[in-house]
């Protein structure tokens, strides 16, 4: 009998272990998230997550963004297990921080 409430106990704190784990990637998924979100449309964006699905390749939330002075969006944002982001809208057109490079610039008297 001592060994069977031995093992009863070991099997709750471990599976009270898994979710607190869990949180914590969420969390730094999902500031990665709200980083990337905030390059795109502005630092006064507004977001809400909705919800998250996890899976061996990583973690897929779906986040309402509340731009400024725009309509809202439900972006898709999935960061795979090696930390990577990708970001869909809700017709799966992909996003992406605008980047400004003056060397890549085509002029028309050039």
């Amino acid at each position: 009998m001592k060994t069977f409430t031995s093992f009863a106990v070991s099997m709750v704190l471990a599976s009270a272990a898994l979710p607190a784990m869990a949180g914590t990637h969420d969390r730094e998924n999902l500031a990665q998230c709200k980083s990337e979100l905030r390059k795109v449309f502005g630092d006064s964006t507004t977001m809400k997550l909705k919800s998250i699905k996890r899976s061996r390749d990583g973690a897929h939330m779906r986040i309402k963004t509340m731009p400024s002075g725009g309509e809202s969006q439900m972006i898709t944002c999935w960061v795979d297990s090696e930390g990577a982001t990708n970001m869909v809208d809700k017709e799966g057109v992909a996003l992406g921080a605008p980047d400004y490079e003056t060397s890549d610039k085509v002029s028309m008297t050039d």
